[in-house]
């Protein structure tokens, strides 16, 4: 009651190597069937399918609905103890038993129903995000319309917040402490380059300072820097990032939750090459504040989306 569109999703992986077509299959599709080992390792991983509902890599058809319609997703984990999904909704948020969410964590034999209104138009991934069953074609598309003559869409009334953010890279010991076992460890292998965001907050006019992304100093009191920088806002404020790829491959910014403005044509955040610097801005509709249940502020987490897997 109520529901405008109803979708059901199930998430397993499908062992093609138990099919009772299998002989058939490798005589039909093989070039020379004799020298298929069913023994093989690879080749008993190339049959387990990571599928929603029997099918991989975005062929799943049928999942369209309307901007504004009221959309109920049953989702249903199946299989052992591999089925082990954590579902994704990119663009939109889902109502969870009165917390507000972009996703949820569906185990083997258990199911969930999760609630959305759609505010954007365009087409947005629903995906597992478990490495495995991701890079195998867990990953599909929903796509918005609109269908009815809707109201002009919300406009952002709050205060507009300005961040300076920089990726750089940095050797990161994942072993700095070592003694209670100093020969053991071998710190060249334990030390590893990876990226981290860099936050400045400028105490100067923005128009003086907005092309320059100071380097790292204590003793300067125009800046301070924070590591993993907390950004803040309220429902009905815009967030504009100036970003920074210092690093020597490419990086985005993406954040859950929230409206990412000018990626309604595509559901791939921009990517800033190295040296490069971007504007992303993000707005925060009433749908990223909290749900009924929820306390008076939720967290969403914010990376770089540029090849996701890595």
């Amino acid at each position: 009651k109520g529901i405008d569109r109803e979708f059901y999703l199930l998430f397993s992986i499908f062992d093609e190597n138990d099919s009772w077509y299998l002989h058939k299959n490798i005589e039909a599709f093989t070039g020379d069937p004799s020298k298929v080992d069913e023994n093989d390792a690879d080749f008993k991983e190339s049959n387990k399918m990571h599928a929603v509902n029997g099918y991989l890599f975005g062929n799943l058809p049928g999942l369209a609905m309307c901007k504004d319609d009221k959309v109920s997703w049953h989702l249903i984990g199946l299989g052992s103890h591999y089925d082990m999904h954590g579902v994704h909704f990119q663009g939109n948020t889902i109502d969870l038993r009165g917390t507000t969410r972009d996703g949820l964590a569906l185990f083997p034999h258990l199911s969930g129903t999760a609630l959305m209104q759609p505010d954007r138009v365009g087409t947005f991934k629903v995906v597992c995000r478990t490495f495995d069953h991701f890079v195998s074609g867990m990953k599909h598309l929903y796509e918005v319309s609109s269908c009815r003559n809707s109201t002009r869409g919300q406009q952002q009334r709050g205060a507009m917040r300005l961040y300076y953010i920089a990726a750089e890279e940095v050797e990161w010991d994942y072993a700095s402490n070592k003694s209670s076992a100093p020969k053991i460890y071998n710190i060249s292998s334990n030390e590893e380059r990876c990226v981290r965001f860099r936050a400045f907050n400028f105490y100067l006019f923005i128009l003086q300072l907005w092309a320059c992304f100071p380097q790292p100093s204590g003793r300067s009191n125009r800046f301070k820097i924070q590591e993993g920088p907390l950004l803040h806002a309220e429902v009905g404020d815009s967030v504009l990032i100036v970003f920074k790829n210092k690093a020597n491959r490419p990086y985005s910014i993406s954040a859950h939750g929230i409206e990412e403005v000018g990626c309604e044509e595509q559901p791939e955040t921009p990517v800033t090459l190295p040296g490069e610097i971007n504007t992303y801005r993000w707005n925060v509709p009433e749908r990223s504040g909290p749900g009924k249940t929820d306390p008076n502020c939720i967290t969403w987490v914010y990376y770089s989306t540029a090849n996701f897997v890595k």
